[in-house]
């Protein structure tokens, strides 16, 4: 079994999430870490430049050598105050002074020294090894990966270059730089979870109240009710899908209302109509059953109205499968339907006249809209039958017009009504009821006119 979390659950992980990939992002993509090194580099290079304007101006009345001399002592008070190791090179990157002690090596290797003895400010990063020991996360010294180099040039008496200080120091490590930031940190950390926290309960709240009311609200359609009234107060919600789910269930529960309508409907108007053929067949086996002797005109009679409600039975039959069959919705083809037209008009042998643009739907059943008008039109109408085709509004119109006496007022309203037929004899009363399903499944509608010069159906459908 699958196991499916609520939605409180999932807003409050998705929040947390969200809450946590600035962090991430932040110490992930080594930002954090490169704006620390980038202000361990700004120091250095200011305490640089500061020792840079001290040699520079001893070296007004005194030589480099003992000028490195003097500063050696304040190098180291330096660098016990600031953390900072310094060095002081010649011109030919020979160290002449260092907080260490050790002199007389060369640094005019180092890429740092290279541009500073060239007049620019140099700095470059090297690796070293992680020493953490016993070393505190709140005090001075730092244990990142690499250490920062920043070598600065001074001027001589003479303007030119003279050499360089070099200036290092590790930077901090993101760890140990959110330690450092302190209470203050941890106290607006907790602040923001806390709000995280409280905003995923209350969105969580409003919205699986409002998803909890509209799966109560299915359920009762689920079981037979017809009250909308939860679905209405639903559609106004202020979650706009929610409201947007409530209108498509609404829509639902509009359509199932009316399908289940439709079926009560048609299965009395089914019961109807298949009650007297069948009746009818009892009646006459029954007489033929208890009266052996009946006279065989009699006898033909009967069997030639029973043979007749038969083929009443089968019609319906056939009707009612076609009926179904209309109601499934169109096919997506493009339909050329001055085509269908012109071969249901040659196949009946009437007029056709006009043109039109093409629809989309199925051309079978557009087939069949067009061939049982023309066929209703011939057997009730006029002798003179015609199409007509044009486009009017973006709509394409199929007209199928005859000159007969035309529909009595009365039954002009009820000619697309199920089972509405004036001969019983022959007519099953689902012919134009199966018309006006086509076009409405098609997106279009059927309309008649009629009067004592004669009777139009209008066939509208949607342009492509």
């Amino acid at each position: 079994m699958t196991r499916r979390a609520s939605l409180r659950a999932w807003l409050l992980l998705s929040y947390l999430l969200v809450f946590c990939l600035p962090w991430i992002a932040i110490v992930g993509s080594g930002a954090f870490a490169h704006d620390l090194r980038a202000q361990t580099r700004e120091h250095l290079t200011a305490q640089g430049r500061l020792w840079a304007l001290r040699i520079g101006a001893q070296l007004q009345d005194k030589e480099l050598d003992r000028v490195a001399e003097d500063l050696a002592a304040e190098l180291q008070a330096s660098k016990d105050l600031t953390l900072c190791a310094a060095q002081i090179v010649n011109i030919e990157g020979t160290v002449l002074a260092s907080t260490s002690g050790e002199h007389g090596h060369s640094l005019a290797d180092d890429p740092e020294v290279e541009a500073a003895l060239g007049g620019g400010i140099g700095a470059t990063a090297r690796a070293r090894l992680r020493v953490r020991g016993d070393v505190s996360f709140t005090g001075p010294s730092r244990f990142a990966g690499v250490r920062l180099f920043v070598a600065v040039p001074f001027i001589d008496r003479h303007g030119g270059v003279a050499g360089a200080v070099v200036m290092s120091r590790t930077p901090r490590e993101e760890l140990q730089a959110f330690v450092q930031m302190g209470p203050r940190l941890g106290l607006a950390f907790l602040a923001v979870v806390g709000l995280t926290l409280a905003l995923a309960l209350v969105s969580g709240h409003f919205g699986s109240r409002s998803l909890a009311a509209l799966a109560h609200a299915a359920r009762r359609i689920a079981g037979g009710s017809r009250d909308r009234a939860p679905l209405e107060r639903l559609e106004q919600s202020r979650v706009r899908e929610v409201g947007e789910v409530a209108n498509a269930v609404g829509a639902m529960h509009a359509q199932l209302q009316a399908r289940l309508d439709y079926i009560d409907e048609f299965a009395g108007n089914v019961a109807h109509e298949f009650r007297t053929p069948i009746a009818t067949l009892r009646g006459t086996f029954e007489l033929l059953h208890d009266d052996p002797q009946m006279p065989e005109p009699q006898r033909e009679t009967f069997m030639t109205n029973a043979q007749a409600e038969l083929v009443r039975l089968e019609a319906l039959v056939d009707g009612l499968l076609a009926l179904a069959r209309a109601e499934r919705a169109a096919a997506s083809e493009v339909v050329v339907l001055r085509d269908v037209a012109r071969a249901v008009a040659s196949r009946h042998a009437v007029e056709i006249e006009g043109t039109c643009g093409d629809v989309v739907g199925s051309a079978q059943q557009i087939e069949t809209v067009i061939d049982n008008l023309v066929d209703n039109a011939m057997r009730y109408g006029g002798e003179h039958v015609r199409v007509r085709l044009s486009d009017v509004e973006g709509r394409a119109c199929v007209e199928v017009i005859d000159d007969g006496a035309g529909i009595a007022e009365a039954d002009l309203g009820k000619v697309f009504d199920r089972f509405f037929t004036t001969d019983r004899t022959h007519g099953t009363g689902l012919g134009l009821a199966i018309v006006r399903l086509i076009a409405r499944t098609h997106g279009g509608d059927v309309t008649v006119t009629s009067g004592a010069g004669g009777t139009v159906f209008s066939v509208w459908l949607p342009l492509a």
